[in-house]
């Protein structure tokens, strides 16, 4: 396929025909055609939007290069066609295709912001954004101006990507920039995406019906030559963004089965007009939601909608899982673990994953297939979740990551109010004595009584070590609004 979007508009969904996990041409009626896009979270073979892919016989291209499965990772946004059981629901792909959003030098750093910039493209950084191995520490921090980075992740309506995974790039891997195009420039060949002028000058420009590029159109843009004091890539290749979901690389059409799609809600109209990462969707009665009510969709609004596309190739949706905010982080060693009833104990807290948590090992053994079954008890677990059910205490995980062995705790989430010098997260008690207090909204360090005052209804991050059933702080910060 000559270009990739990471959305619902590339897809092609193949006819509804059999499967198993033996290859299409053989599949059985019990299969139904489905194409998918979103996260990686797992592997063995490749799990996205909770559904587990076997990958035996399919395709597998990275920015339109042909790779093995192992050069995907845990973050990355894949295209998956291929075939689920409406009994198991398990699937068979055909094809698995990853696009970055952007591959290049990085302009800018803004650690205290969560933000980069990466060939005149705004990048957020956020609890959901994984970090390759090679970043260490593995945030912001463990990079530098002028690092050579591949992003994959969600684009709101302004063009700003949401980061899900953040990688180094490969040697000599050509730059490249997926986006939407605007003051297209016939005369001089350039166009702009985002803050990036693209001079495609003497470029192969492929898949437009006019021959060239225009102003809205979605491309994606490699070169190997870029200008940082004019923001300018010299492009090499110029390709279209296939818009019908029907469409492949070929331009040939299939027959449309189910699309399943995770992105960011954009221009919201309504909860029967809104898109999802440039997609047209529209709801009906007979809705089912996740995580939320209709009321709960609004621009920006990270979801997973599952369905199929009308006449006007709109995508009707017949379930839409709204994500919750990831506010609750755990870090320690775990005291239990339950393969069995994907379940393990940290901290006394009750974890719980399913089929939509992402799994990275950054051990020293780096477990590419990487599952619960691989954690033994001792291991140092980090966790990312909410609470689930809602007062139950337990947690459900949106992210485990196995950590090199240490002895630090880390404990975020909402503050509760106990007997000073003491509070509570999630049931773990903290110990503030002789602890570190400060407020990310101030930058600035606080008394233990602003502390007590100021934390309660936030977000309070702990750092410190554990003793007995008690964590002993050494640093205790509030969390900004956005970091909720």
């Amino acid at each position: 396929m000559k270009a990739f979007l990471l959305s619902i508009t590339t897809l092609l969904v193949l006819a509804a025909c059999g499967g198993g996990s033996m290859p299409s041409s053989t599949v059985q009626p019990a299969m139904q055609g489905v194409a998918t896009s979103g996260t990686i979270t797992a592997f063995g073979s490749v799990y996205v939007n909770g559904v587990r892919y076997d990958v035996s016989a399919a395709t597998i291209r990275k920015n339109d290069r042909s790779v093995m499965q192992s050069a995907l990772a845990v973050g990355e946004v894949a295209l998956v066609r291929g075939h689920q059981s409406a009994q198991t629901g398990q699937g068979t792909a055909d094809s698995v295709e990853v696009e970055d959003n952007v591959v290049g030098p990085i302009a800018t750093i803004d650690v205290a912001g969560g933000k980069l910039t990466v060939l005149g493209q705004t990048v957020l950084v956020t609890a959901n954004t994984s970090f390759d191995m090679g970043i260490t520490p593995a945030d912001l921090t463990g990079l530098m101006k002028g690092d050579a980075v591949e992003i994959s992740g969600f684009a709101d309506a302004n063009g700003v990507i949401t980061a899900t995974r953040i990688g180094r790039a490969e040697a000599g891997e050509p730059l490249q920039v997926l986006g939407t195009v605007a003051g297209f420039d016939a005369a001089n060949h350039v166009f702009m995406i985002n803050g990036l002028k693209v001079d495609f000058t003497a470029a192969s420009v492929s898949g437009f019906t006019a021959g060239a590029p225009a102003n809205g159109d979605l491309v994606v843009v490699r070169g190997t030559a870029f200008d940082a004091t004019t923001t300018t890539l010299t492009a090499t290749e110029v390709l279209r963004a296939h818009t019908d979901p029907r469409e492949s690389g070929d331009g040939q059409h299939s027959e449309t089965g189910v699309v399943e799609l995770e992105g960011l809600i954009m221009n919201f109209a309504s909860a029967t007009d809104f898109e999802v990462d440039g997609a047209k969707v529209t709801t009906t009665t007979s809705t089912v939601y996740k995580g939320g009510t209709a009321a709960d969709l609004a621009n920006n609004v990270r979801v997973e909608v599952r369905g199929s596309l009308d006449a006007n190739k709109v995508l009707v949706a017949d379930e839409i899982d709204i994500h919750r905010i990831a506010a609750i982080e755990l870090e320690s060693t775990a005291s239990s673990v339950d393969a069995a009833n994907h379940t393990l104990q940290l901290l006394g807290v009750t974890v719980t994953v399913d089929a939509h948590t992402r799994f990275e090992d950054k051990s020293s053994a780096h477990v590419q297939m990487f599952t619960l079954q691989d954690v033994a008890v001792g291991d140092t677990i980090e966790v990312r979740g909410y609470e689930s059910p809602a007062g139950s205490g337990h947690i459900l995980a949106t992210r485990l990551e196995r950590l090199p062995p240490s002895m630090q705790v880390e404990v975020r989430g909402p503050f509760t109010a106990t007997t000073p010098p003491q509070f509570a997260i999630m049931g773990v008690v903290v110990d503030t004595t002789g602890a570190a207090f400060g407020s990310d909204n101030s930058h600035a360090a606080l008394t233990a009584s602003d502390f007590f005052m100021q934390a309660v209804g936030r977000i309070v991050e702990v750092k410190g070590t554990l003793s007995g059933a008690i964590v002993t702080a050494s640093e205790v910060t509030i969390e900004s609004e956005e970091d909720r």
